[in-house]
């Protein structure tokens, strides 16, 4: 019975490990990509290494919560050395899946700003302005966090920049799917001609319904975050019953060596199952 903790949490730590591992993985091949489509054009790829500005990520938040949560379990309270580290593991898991969810959702918010811009893009296109009026157009009514990436765009054109590789870094610098998708276009277009405004409805009308499906598929997936929500609040609120109907008897049982180990392998085991959940709801194309 002594293994069983050493064993969650082994479990626990390969599981963070695989996540950590995927998401680098998934990086990596975004980045070749990037890497794939400058060479077509014969740029250099120490292009691609323009580092990502947006969505901002706080991969350290995770990590600063689980220990903090486990520091203060062990110096201010009297419980176990196994019960620290099992709700550092809890709250370790919670603090990533908060990171993760209001990165999603800063995502959806630019996502959202460019299929905006291109409608406003279309609209000046077909007045006939050019192309760098109508992204001028697009900026005036912009909002940040898009408001700024635009602004660059903007500036760096003006500047004689190539406006394909200007495109193209402001795909690198978000490095989203819509954003790569509205720069590939663009940059084909810029190169084969034709109209524009077409191109653009196409994209916007495309990035739109990406969009709506991404909402959908989050919002059919908060039953099953709100039925996780509630087996874990059952459970503690189940144990705090037990303690207001017999403190004395549930003090003993989760002070002694087997009481311990169980009630941390449960907490650590909630941890593992809100990781996969959000790794099993999460939208991907």
């Amino acid at each position: 019975m002594e293994a069983v903790v050493p064993l969650i949490l082994v479990i626990a730590a390969a599981a963070g490990f695989y996540l950590w591992y995927s998401a680098y993985l998934r990086e990596r091949s975004l980045r070749r990509v990037d890497v794939a489509s400058t060479g077509l054009r014969g740029m250099a790829s120490g292009a691609s290494d323009e580092p990502a500005v947006f969505p901002p990520r706080y991969r350290l938040l995770a990590p600063a919560a689980g220990l903090t949560v486990a520091l203060a379990v062990y110096f201010l309270t009297s419980l176990p050395f196994e019960y620290a580290v099992a709700f550092g593991i809890l709250a370790a898991a919670i603090a990533w899946v908060f990171e993760d969810w209001l990165a999603a959702r800063r995502a959806t918010e630019i996502e959202t700003q460019l299929a905006d811009a291109i409608d406003l893009m279309v609209g000046a296109l077909r007045a006939g302005t050019g192309i760098l009026a109508a992204l001028e157009a697009a900026y005036v009514e912009a909002r940040d966090p898009f408001r700024s990436q635009l602004r660059d765009l903007i500036g760096r054109i003006r500047l004689g920049d190539d406006p394909v590789e200007a495109i193209q870094s402001l795909a690198r610098r978000v490095p989203l799917e819509t954003f790569r998708f509205f720069a590939t276009s663009f940059s084909v277009h810029w190169e084969t001609g034709g109209s524009m405004a077409q191109t653009l409805t196409s994209i916007g009308r495309t990035i739109r319904d990406r969009i709506e499906m991404s909402r959908r598929i989050q919002a059919q997936s908060v039953e099953v975050h709100a039925s996780v929500v509630a087996v874990m609040a059952i459970s503690y609120a189940v144990t705090l019953i037990m303690w207001r109907a017999n403190p004395g008897t549930l003090e003993e049982f989760l002070g002694s060596s087997i009481g311990t180990l169980i009630a941390a392998s449960a907490v650590v085991l909630q941890a593992v199952g809100i990781l996969w959940i959000s790794r099993m709801s999460r939208v991907r194309f």
